[in-house]
């Protein structure tokens, strides 16, 4: 008698993470399926205009293909890239989680302006902080209120410290059970309490340096959206020399980035008394980012909600009264709008999920614009085009604006060399006018 055949059911698939590519024409994903599965890493993407229902159609879908690798608790951790996107779309895919021809779920995701577009800035969720349900149920109010603020949102950006144990998988799931990570790019940076592998696992991050920025959960990223170049610090890493290679490299990379954003855990401008920590990292972060005409710097780590005035050299530069005449093609100023002058604006995030709150000093800095300890959950919607940076942060007990900034530049700031370059090719010119000059020494008398 023969046995019945029995067909396995397709492995699960969970914690599907989109994150921005290295352009706005590429997505990263990232998704796990349990271990021993009979899976391939493998995703199909279709524009949703050409899907029939559910259907991808055969001649016009595109198929990625991309790399796994085994993790703890039983796990496979899948990443693939997906290239060719083009602004303004809306698309559909599909991953595939089995080699019988077996698919996940459709889900879908759309393109957005680059010439002027709008993310989302959050920090310190912390899961787990206070438990892993209530957290999550902070942390999903937060993303539901902030895309109803800006429902078009190109990513978000996290200042990092996503869970509270950087080891916990049931952290990670909390953190990722919401909906939107299927549908909408996050670009995470890693916070002190995400230091670990679990985090490499999670996240797949463009243009991840091998050499920089390293600890155990990864190391320094960068990606380019529109004329904005994104590079992302792993603060937890102090070899300064490190860092500054990598900021070099991607300014050198991409000289032509209308903006250049920094993005790092822990916060170089805090609310609070400075503490040694957060001294040797300003004494060592500040001429790197001064050295390479750093526009913005996001961090969080202090859970308290920080704007500083303009800083260059540990000191604070007042925005300019008028464009400087060099400048051929002035345009008009928004209202209320400040026109930046050379250094950069510090910008720290307060907790996103409300896990974990803590009291600000009474002191005040002089570096300090604005500082906000609501004691409820905060985001930023940041508004970006090629001559305008601006920042709305929220407090999401009642959505008040709890501050609002925007800042406009100088189109000569797009052409300007760097200290950086400029000084050694200065030094070099030195050297080859002295050389020369020996070289032309008067004859002696005989």
């Amino acid at each position: 008698m023969l046995a019945a055949v029995v067909a396995s059911a397709p492995p699960d698939v969970s914690n599907i993470v989109l994150t921005p590519g290295r352009t706005e024409s590429e997505l990263n994903f990232a998704w796990q399926t349990p271990a021993g599965a009979d899976t391939e890493t493998i995703i199909q993407v279709a524009l949703k205009s050409d899907m029939i229902g559910a259907d991808f159609p055969e001649d016009k879908t595109q198929t990625f293909t991309g790399n796994s690798s085994d993790f703890a608790d039983g796990l496979i951790s899948h990443k693939a890239t997906v290239n060719g996107l083009v602004p303004l779309k809306s698309y559909a895919y599909r991953l595939g989680i089995g080699r019988n021809g077996d698919w996940s779920d459709v889900y879908e995701f759309s393109t957005r302006d680059v010439e002027a577009y709008g993310v989302l800035m959050v920090g310190d969720i912390q899961i787990g902080a206070k438990n892993i349900q209530d957290d999550v149920a902070g942390w999903r109010d937060t993303l539901e209120k902030a895309l109803q603020i800006t429902p078009d949102a190109a990513f978000i950006l996290s200042v990092g410290d996503q869970v509270q144990n950087a080891s916990s998988r049931d952290e990670y799931d909390g953190f990722l059970s919401l909906p939107q990570f299927k549908n909408l790019p996050f670009a995470p940076t890693i916070g002190n309490h995400d230091n670990d592998v679990l985090f490499s696992h999670h996240f797949n991050v463009p243009n991840e340096s091998p050499t920089r920025g390293r600890t155990e959960a990864g190391g320094n990223y960068y990606f380019v959206y529109g004329d904005t170049l994104y590079m992302v610090v792993n603060s937890n890493n102090l070899d300064y020399r490190q860092h500054k290679a990598f900021i070099r490299d991607a300014v050198k990379t991409h000289p032509k980035a209308r903006w250049k954003i920094v993005m790092m855990h822990h916060s170089i401008y805090g609310p609070d008394i400075a503490r040694s920590a957060t001294l040797e990292l300003r004494e060592n972060f500040v001429p790197i980012f001064d050295g390479y005409d750093i526009d913005v710097v996001l961090s969080g780590h202090d859970h308290i909600y920080v704007r500083t005035h303009f800083m260059r050299r540990n000191k604070v530069a007042p925005p300019l009264d008028k464009f400087p005449a060099s400048v051929a093609s002035p345009f008009e100023i928004p209202p209320g709008a400040v026109i930046k002058p050379r250094g950069a604006l510090y910008l720290a995030a307060a907790t996103s999920s409300g896990s974990k709150y803590y009291d600000p000093a009474s002191q005040v800095f002089d570096y300090l614009a604005e500082r906000a300890a609501p004691y409820y959950p905060m985001f930023s919607r940041i508004n970006i085009t090629n001559t305008s940076f601006e920042i709305i942060s929220y407090k999401t007990d009642d959505m008040a604006v709890v501050d609002s900034f925007i800042m406009v530049k100088a189109a000569e700031e797009n052409s300007r060399l760097n200290t950086f370059v400029i000084m050694p090719l200065v030094v070099l010119v030195i050297i080859a006018v002295l050389r020369f000059g020996r070289s032309r020494t008067a004859p002696k008398i005989r």
